[in-house]
């Protein structure tokens, strides 16, 4: 009896220390892969080489998680550290290994083969490095595998080579890489699947209509491919689905299924640059909940449904740069949650209605583009504070610009209504917008004069007033708003030519922003001198004087223009003779000084002008001809 007794005895002991010496070897094992992968990573400061040493336990260095129990590696976690380096295959023998998480750092070379045969990953996120090569398959073939998330490397080759078996899998993230290939019909079988992001690619082929049995998919983003075919009516029955991101494919077909229940709950809508087609069904009203729509660039045609104002939750509506006609649905102004509102570049006709000005929340508003609009500017639209742009330009709008006292846009930053026909002054509440940076009023009949507190508007970078009737107070010769501007400090862009404008340059031209790019004032009966001051627009790349009654000489200061590109002084009664400095202006592709009274020798140096294309000096009192090393250069 003792005998046996003391036979269980050993048996026991020797089962405890095989466990003990199985786990202390498995130990063993974890601690070896993670010195291992520490070798072929570099850190700052060294922080990692130094906190992961065999003086500690393996379960207490940073960013390694164990289990309770065995002590085991069940989750790696380093993201956002700046790490560089390669990803040791070491990590395949973590064995318990459930979470491995390197996003965000600077790994490059390829993901090791044997990742994908840890048993119990759940989680590999390793998005956001610099890694190369292709998608180990035993990732496609993963039982357990919950989330992979690869985006933002450099991954390449085809994703699927074999079999697509990945029945736990909810988040796959390949966005941002140059993958290839199709999106094979099997990934239908991964039915608990939640956000599919495919982004980014070179993935070819249709959309599988397999991808409806997702049931529980919530993001759909396989934008910026190069996929064909239509888009599955399948998506829009799956009522988990909130966003749908089929933007530049080469997609075709129709936006949506015309025929049958609709049972989507989508949020966001993107299909811009395909070549969708056909027309918008009324049934769109049963995407009772979508915010955002953004079909634009497309080839969907017919008229915008009178019904659209059904879609109540809508934030975001772009339809752009389309071949819809009809006219603008006055439903629209019904939806009080809608803040963008972007129809360019269609044939829409008609007049404005004017319950968009019922659109309180409104930020954007772009009809430019669409020749056939006609009528006013309704002035409720004036009335929307929360305005940031409207755009009507190249329309057939007539009409004052709304002119109402008391009319505040404090959020105002851009007005485009260039190339219409609309009459009378600027509004003051327009020069009063103390956010404007844009105002785009070329090309119309305006009249008065240009308001002289547009340099209370700091931001202001581009004001485009040419080509209309505008003209200078009588009683002043000087250009006063043009003494106005010198507290615009951001300006770029400075157009008014084409008017009657019938003054002088003021001295103080030299005080405008250096940050001026374009001034153009051609055309619009200018008298006086150039001012030397303007050698002091250090940003100029085209200055446009000509067509006007300058006289005197070319200022020397001119030749301090070094980024000057055209230089436009044709048509004016300019004297003396050209200044060697033009030579300097080395980056000068136009130069035109036909139609005045120089005299003298041309330059020789013109002709070592390099970047020149275009030259007219015609129509001047020159005593040379055309340097021969231009000539040569032709």
């Amino acid at each position: 009896m003792e005998k046996h007794i003391f036979l269980l005895i050993l048996l026991f002991l020797f089962q405890y220390y095989s466990v003990f010496i199985s786990a202390a070897s498995s130990n063993e094992t974890d601690q070896q892969a993670l010195l291992a992968f520490q070798k072929l990573v570099t850190s700052p400061s060294s922080f990692l080489a130094k906190n992961w040493t065999k003086n500690t336990s393996f379960c207490s260095w940073f960013g390694v998680t164990c289990s309770s129990k065995r002590q085991r590696v069940v989750a790696l976690t380093l993201p956002n550290l700046q790490l560089q380096g390669t990803i040791s295959p070491s990590l395949a023998n973590l064995s318990f290994l459930g979470e491995l998480n390197l996003r965000n750092n600077f790994f490059y070379g390829r993901i090791p083969d044997d990742i994908g045969h840890l048993p119990r990953l759940r989680v590999i996120d390793i998005q956001d490095n610099q890694l190369q090569g292709s998608i180990p398959t035993s990732l496609f073939q993963h039982q357990k595998v919950q989330t992979v998330s690869l985006a933002l490397n450099k991954l390449s080759g085809e994703m699927w080579k074999g079999p697509w078996y990945v029945p736990e899998l909810r988040v796959l993230n390949l966005f941002n890489n140059s993958f290839t290939g199709i999106i094979p019909p099997s990934i239908g079988n991964s039915t608990k699947l939640m956000n599919l992001s495919l982004s980014g690619n070179g993935i070819n082929g249709n959309i599988p209509k397999e991808i409806g049995n997702l049931s529980q998919l919530a993001v759909l983003s396989l934008n910026d491919n190069q996929l064909t075919g239509s888009i599955p009516a399948a998506l829009f029955n799956i009522s988990s689905l909130l966003i749908i991101s089929l933007a530049r494919n080469s997609l075709s077909g129709p936006l949506l299924p015309d025929e049958g229940k609709i049972l989507s709950n989508l949020e966001f809508l993107g299909v811009s640059y395909n070549q969708i087609s056909g027309r918008i069904p009324s049934n769109i009203c049963q995407l009772a909940e979508l915010k955002i729509s953004s079909i634009s660039f497309n080839n969907i045609n017919g008229e915008i449904p009178r019904n659209i104002g059904c879609l109540a939750n809508l934030e975001e509506f772009y339809i752009g740069n389309n071949p819809t006609s009809g006219t603008i649905p006055a439903s629209l102004g019904n939806i009080s949650t809608l803040q963008n509102l972007n129809a360019a570049n269609n044939s829409l006709q008609g007049p404005i209605p004017p319950e968009l000005g019922k659109l309180s929340n409104l930020r954007q508003l772009g009809f430019d583009l669409n020749h056939n609009l006609i009528g006013q500017i309704p002035d409720a639209i004036f009335n929307i504070s929360s305005l940031e742009l409207i755009g009507f330009s190249f329309s057939n709008l007539s009409g004052r610009i709304p002119d109402t006292t008391g009319r505040r846009l404090p959020n105002l930053r851009g007005i485009y209504l260039s190339y219409n026909q609309l009459e009378g002054e600027i509004p003051p509440y327009i020069t009063n917008a103390s956010k404007l940076n844009t105002l785009a009023l070329e090309m119309n009949l305006l009249t008065g004069t240009i308001p002289t507190n547009l340099g209370n508007r700091r931001e202001l970078r581009g004001l485009f007033l040419f080509g209309n009737q505008l003209n200078n107070e009588p009683s002043e010769y000087e250009l006063q708003f043009l003494n106005s501007l010198v507290d615009c400090r951001m300006l770029q862009y400075l157009a008014v030519g084409s008017n009657l404008l019938n003054g002088i340059l003021p001295s103080t031209i030299g005080n405008l922003s250096s940050t001026i790019e374009i001034f153009h004032i051609a055309d619009a009966h200018i008298n006086g001198l150039i001012p030397k001051g303007i050698g002091n627009m250090s940003e100029l790349t085209k200055l446009n004087f000509q067509d006007n009654n300058l006289i005197g000489s070319i200022p020397y200061e001119v030749g301090r223009l070094k980024k000057l590109q055209g230089l436009y002084l044709s048509n004016n009664k300019l004297q003396e003779h050209i200044l060697d400095v033009v030579c300097d202006l080395s980056n000068l592709v136009v130069l035109y000084l036909h139609e005045n009274e120089l005299s003298g020798v041309i330059p020789e140096c013109i002709g070592n002008l390099s970047m020149l294309q275009q030259l007219d000096l015609a129509s001047n009192n020159f005593l040379s001809k055309l340097p021969l090393s231009l000539l040569e250069n032709e």
